[in-house]
């Protein structure tokens, strides 16, 4: 459609408010038009005064002013003139992008809307070649542009006053290796130009670019490349485009990803990059086009790999590009299909939602909520540093805060803070709560999860359990979050002789605080301390946000229960996307002290875990009321086991003979009428009937300790064995430990199929486990195992990144640094390698150990391994 600018439906701006507005508002507009105010060119507007509820007391009514501002980068310099001349501002530190879509957003302009009718979203996926490509250098020319376009059918609706999101995508996009792809292929400068040119008018015709690290190279090659090719004699048709293109179709800018800036460039309507959105969606060793085609089931006959050093205008590379650009196709139609309803959802374009953590994406949401009820957002700020920097400077009260910033200034992150004046979070009077002096560390500690150890607690371990139930709390946070209205913003302490709504739980909190609170002695199965907490009766933003993601979440669940096959996998990619969204969204946005985020609050925080806890207590005594067996208690849920005897799904799978299931320690039915009646009585007194336990079932369970398990479940006649916990699963362990682990462990099942007594079995399954593992060991033949197995995969950085021993000498991973780098030449930045463990050690490390599952002196990267011979195999016996 036609291209609008964006200051035709938006102006950037700040909120203005303080003591006696009126009277200062009226100062400031005299200054302005007079010419007395420092910096009068860069403030286009004053607006009228309007009231803007308080964030931390939604009690609280606020009289504010906007300031308009003549450019959006101007808006932090002038809220600093206003502090100083004794305003308060608010909203000056939100990146002007996030304030133009989510104020659009909450009048109703709303990303990807099709406003209830089938729509299509025309997507195009490159990819580009630079035969001449050096690191670090620009203005290098664009000798092949490869891309291919496809349609994507959908329909969507929204209605943010119900908080009601639909989303479909109405066909599958369906990758065909052989799709059309049209190849651009520059010799000289002037086809380039031409090229480039006829690419651009392309760009203007699709809704969505796409491609895999487009943001941080193909868009930025191309962007610079123009730029630079502007300053050529070029026919004013062609200049005419470049600047077109340049002004209303890019935009380069700084992003950061944890906290490290690159440089990017944008392609409008909307970048999709494949790179980001991998990371987002899978937990994957190597996110490389080369390893993601394949893990997404894309492959492409006879693929051609080559180096930038094998790069050449020639058939091979024009055959390459080709074969790129038709992977990055295919996985970008599977990316597409989870990262599209997410999007609709929070409101947030692909850009952000895809290089931002899940505070960024909750702060979005908050943000759309708050601009649409008027009230005022919070500061980004880190509460953790925020409060030793307050402590350090020995401030109590908000007014010395301001007063301090106002006269000596501050840091940053202080001064953005304190520019807030009374609108600052209440902590800030109570830092000591957050930071503590002594030890330097955080000073509170409030509790997690429902911890019902194994072998501590529930004397579980190393038995096999038979038909467990889980009580699981998947979606209990946000459920809570929801029926009790917990919130940042709806959340706050009471005080001294305030009457409390609610009692929170904390296990520890300086004693000085609690002169100042409402307090009272926990009474057991807690301990430590519950204080008072006032809960506002309006929804939270975060609230509302909430809504919209669970009520997409139970549309989908309804759908998938009646579709099949592909189909159903579909909805399952939206389910999963949708899901790891929701419980982001819960006490973890509230209570990150060392993450930048607008909205922390403890009291928040505190009151959704303390729920949660009395919710799981309360259900837990109601179960082993009914002698059922607890086995196992975690933030995920309460494992319940029924039988001492494997069923006959599980005898079938391990060809094991014999009739099973008659071992009940509890009959299944009466668990799951338990957990029913746990449902009732909570849906009752949370008010909330959306409250819910759900029931899931494993056929088998083997308890190790805390966090560390292994399930089992016959599906279609084979064993699947999950591993949780860094006992089995260590990210850098190779897979030869987890495959012999799964056969030494059926064969230990099967030796366990029934059992009479909890001492005698976890007797005879240590027994079976020492002895089979000698044997699997004893016949391990590792010359026959595939090589892929033996990986270890581990990050390496510059040496100088490592912190050095206490006596100044170079650290181990420093040492290891310098040593790979005379096999695979200079590390400048973090990257991931594939190792094996040799025989022989690194070149240059000094007293190199072959102890414990990392011998760093002893991992040789696979891309330089010349000879299979060389690898340890006697290592990988012991490990």
């Amino acid at each position: 459609g036609s291209v609008q600018p964006v200051s035709d439906v938006h102006s950037p701006y700040f909120l203005a408010f303080s003591p006696n507005l009126k009277e200062k508002r009226k100062e400031l507009i005299r200054k302005w038009k007079n010419d007395e105010f420092d910096g009068k060119s860069n403030i286009k507007d004053i607006g009228e005064i309007e009231e803007y509820k308080s964030f931390w007391n939604p009690e609280i009514k606020r009289k504010v002013f906007k300031v308009y501002t003549t450019h959006s980068y101007l808006v932090p310099e002038v809220s600093d003139s206003l502090f100083k001349m004794g305003f308060y501002t608010a909203e000056h530190d939100i990146p002007y992008k996030e304030r133009v879509l989510t104020d659009l957003a909450s009048r109703g302009t709303w990303l990807f809307d099709s406003k209830g009718k089938e729509k299509k979203l025309r997507i195009m996926t490159y990819d580009i070649e630079t035969t001449q490509y050096e690191e670090g250098a620009t203005n290098i020319p664009i000798d092949i542009i490869g891309y291919s376009t496809f349609d994507l059918p959908f329909y969507s609706r929204k209605n943010l006053d119900g908080e009601e999101f639909d989303f479909e995508i109405v066909e599958n996009p369906v990758w065909d290796v052989d799709a059309e792809v049209t190849q651009l292929v520059s010799h000289d400068i002037d086809e380039e130009v031409e090229n480039l040119c006829k690419f651009c008018k392309e760009l203007g015709k699709v809704d969505i670019i796409s491609g895999h690290n487009i943001l941080g190279f193909d868009n930025l090659q191309i962007y610079d490349r123009i730029n630079n090719l502007k300053k050529n004699r070029l026919s004013k048709n062609e200049m005419d485009v470049f600047n077109q293109f340049l002004k209303k179709y890019s935009w380069r800018e700084q992003t950061f990803h944890f906290g490290s800036p690159s440089n990017a460039a944008i392609f409008y309507p909307s970048s999709f990059d494949t790179y980001p959105a991998s990371r987002k969606f899978y937990s994957l060793d190597d996110y490389s086009l080369k390893a993601l085609a394949p893990f997404l089931d894309i492959n492409v006959e006879g693929r051609i790999y080559l180096s930038p050093s094998q790069m050449k205008l020639d058939a091979r590379t024009i055959k390459y590009n080709r074969q790129d650009v038709l992977e990055q196709l295919g996985v970008t139609m599977n990316l597409i299909q989870r990262a599209l309803p997410l999007a609709f959802v929070t409101g947030m374009p692909f850009e952000e939602l895809l290089t931002s953590g899940t505070t960024k994406m909750w702060d979005w949401m908050a943000m759309i909520r708050a601009s649409n009820s008027k009230k005022i957002m919070p500061a980004i700020c880190k509460a953790f540093s925020i409060s030793r920097e307050i402590i350090e400077q020995n401030l109590s009260s908000k007014e010395e805060i301001v007063e301090k910033v106002r006269k000596e200034g501050a840091g940053k992150e202080l001064t953005r803070l304190a520019k807030y004046g009374e609108e600052m979070p209440d902590w800030v009077e109570y830092p000591y709560v957050i930071y503590d002096e002594t030890t330097r560390d955080i000073a509170y500690h409030f509790p997690g999860g429902m911890t019902i150890k194994p072998d501590r607690d529930a004397h579980s371990h190393f038995i096999p359990w038979y038909h467990v139930i889980v009580a699981d709390v998947g979606a209990m946070y946000p459920t809570i979050l929801k029926a009790v209205n917990a919130g940042a913003d709806t959340v706050r302490i009471v005080k001294k002789g305030e009457e409390p709504d609610e009692w929170i739980w904390l296990k520890r909190i300086p004693s000085k605080f609690l002169d100042r609170v409402e307090w009272k002695e926990a009474r057991k199965p807690f301990e430590g301390i519950m204080m008072g907490i006032k809960v506002s009766r309006e929804p939270g933003v975060v609230n509302l946000a909430m809504s919209g993601i669970m009520n997409s979440i139970n549309k989908i669940k309804k759908e998938m229960k009646k579709k099949e096959g592909e189909e159903r996998n579909k909805l399952r990619m939206i389910y999963q996307s949708l899901k790891g969204a929701r419980n982001a969204g819960t006490h973890g946005i509230l209570s990150a002290p060392t993450v930048s985020c607008r909205q922390f609050n403890l009291w928040g925080a505190s009151l959704i875990t303390t729920k949660g806890q009395q919710i799981l207590g309360d259900s837990l005594k109601i179960l082993k009321g009914k002698k059922i067996r607890v086995v196992y208690g975690d933030t995920d849920g309460i494992y319940l086991a029924c039988s001492s005897s494997a069923s006959e799904k599980i005898r079938d799978a391990l060809d094991a003979t014999g009739n099973g299931g008659n071992g009940w320690l509890t009959p299944p039915q009466l668990v799951i009428d338990a957990i029913d009646f746990c449902n009732k009585k909570w849906r009752k007194e949370l008010g909330y009937q959306q409250f819910e336990l759900e029931a899931e079932q494993h056929d088998a369970m083997i308890f190790v300790k805390h966090k560390n398990y292994l399930i089992f479940d016959a599906i279609d006649g084979e064993i699947k064995m999950t591993a949780k916990g860094n006992n089995f699963k260590g990210s850098d362990k190779p897979d030869i430990a987890r495959i012999v682990l799964k056969e030494i462990m059926l064969r230990v099942l099967k030796e366990n199929l029934e059992w009479d007594d909890e001492e005698e079995a976890r007797k005879n399954i240590k027994k079976s486990i020492k002895r089979e593992t000698e044997e699997a060991i004893s016949n391990l033949d590792l010359s026959k195992v595939d090589l892929e197995d033996l990986i270890l995969v581990q990050s390496v950085q510059p040496s100088n990144r490592y912190k050095p021993n206490s006596d100044g000498s170079i650290s181990v991973y420093g040492e290891r640094t310098r040593a790979l780098e005379k096999l695979v030449g200079k590390i400048k930045a973090r990257r991931k390698f594939k190792f094996v463990v040799t025989k022989k050690e690194l070149p240059g490390i000094k007293n190199p150990t072959k102890s414990g599952v990392k011998p760093i002196g002893y991992m040789y990267p696979l891309e330089v391994l010349e000879n299979e011979g060389e690898i340890d195999l006697e290592w990988y016996k012991e490990m």
